[in-house]
């Protein structure tokens, strides 16, 4: 077991590396990685003590980013599971990976369980307090930095509630029913939710609501832009230009990968931020060029499954060549993109040194 340590405030200099490189040229480039399972490994703790601890969440990721070098400020955990959760949908434990939904039990089958989606009550639900306690606890062991708050968008929430294959057909046959329950979503749960957040954290600047099942190749460009991008959008206009979505990824898939850049920039204007495999399959270049051509940030995240499998030397290889695109005129930052319990610790090493050497200005 560690030993913490009463505060974490190296992450100053990582988060003043991080806001430079928002702006303009920092001295390096700064790395973040998400990085819950590899932290808890690490650890050598429990699924469920883990995932179940705000201070073990907070401070050992603290812990495992310090031992690496990872700049920062970011956290994870089982984002996925809050809201529905708090909705009254099972979660399941498991000893090897992170606890997850119990997807063989959607909690809205029909029109009549629309009347479920309504406010939570945020200090008993689930485990809406359990997340504020997380974030309490990173502020207070940094010396008052605040990572980017974390949150499922609308459409990822929808499809865990009611199930991915059945949201998509009834887009089509009940598309009604589909905009009511996104609607209630978007309403009812996600804007209470975020002001309570903001009103708890007032110097909080960042909120990404995750949204990994609106992507690519789950569902289509014209199901992206009109059923996944619009309760976003409302979104930021019940809780504020702080809430973007920072997580669709798929344009390897399309013929012209800018309609996807372009509506992405919709629900994200100060950053885009891309990861393998398109920046593998299509280059980093196309990415640099496009945020140059919109003066926004770009963040370019190597892919977990190579950061798994691949050797040392690849991943060093990778992470100089994203670099070199990348990173020339600055607002650069850059993603190791959810490093797992099989992560090979000398492949986030090989990572850092990289960053280390080749990203500096």
């Amino acid at each position: 077991m560690v030993d913490f340590k009463n505060n974490y405030t190296f992450l100053q200099e990582g988060a003043k590396r991080q806001e430079e490189a928002n702006k303009g040229i920092p001295d390096r480039v700064p790395v973040i990685a998400q990085m819950p399972e590899f932290a808890r490994k690490e650890l050598g703790l429990g699924t469920r003590e883990f995932y179940s601890s705000p201070e073990l969440i907070a401070a050992g990721t603290l812990e495992i980013m310090e031992k690496y070098g990872i700049d920062g400020p970011y956290l994870d955990f089982d984002v996925y599971n809050i809201e529905p959760e708090g909705l009254g949908m099972e979660v399941l434990w498991s000893d090897e990976s992170l606890p997850d939904l119990n997807y063989a039990k959607p909690i809205i089958i029909d029109e009549n369980d629309l009347q479920k989606i309504k406010i939570p009550d945020f200090d008993s639900a689930g485990r809406f307090l359990h997340v504020l306690n997380i974030y309490h606890q990173y502020e207070k062991l940094t010396g008052g930095i605040l990572p980017p708050f974390r949150c499922s968008a609308p459409f990822t929430i929808a499809a865990n509630i009611r199930g991915t294959s059945n949201l998509l057909i009834e887009i089509f046959e009940k598309p009604d029913f589909v905009r009511d329950l996104l609607d209630r979503i978007t309403k009812k749960v996600l804007a209470p939710w975020l002001l309570r957040v903001k009103k708890e954290f007032p110097n909080l600047k960042e909120i990404g609501a995750d949204d990994a099942l609106g992507s690519l190749p789950i569902v289509s460009p014209d199901i992206m832009r009109d059923w996944v991008m619009p309760p976003v959008l409302k979104l930021r206009e019940l809780v504020g230009p702080d809430v973007y979505v920072p997580n669709w990824v798929g344009e390897h898939y399309l013929p012209n990968p800018e309609v996807m850049l372009d509506m992405k920039k919709k629900v994200s204007p100060n950053i885009i931020r891309v990861q393998d495999p398109d920046v593998e399959k299509l280059g980093p270049g196309i990415f640099k060029e496009y945020a140059n051509k919109h003066n926004i940030n770009l963040c370019i995240g190597v892919g977990a499954s190579f950061l798994d499998s691949a050797t040392a030397i690849e991943v060093e290889e990778r992470v100089r060549n994203y670099l070199h695109i990348g990173a020339p005129g600055g607002r650069f930052t850059l993603y190791l993109c959810a490093l797992s319990a099989v992560t090979p610790p000398e492949n986030v090493r090989a990572a850092v040194r990289a960053v280390r050497e080749y990203g500096v200005y």
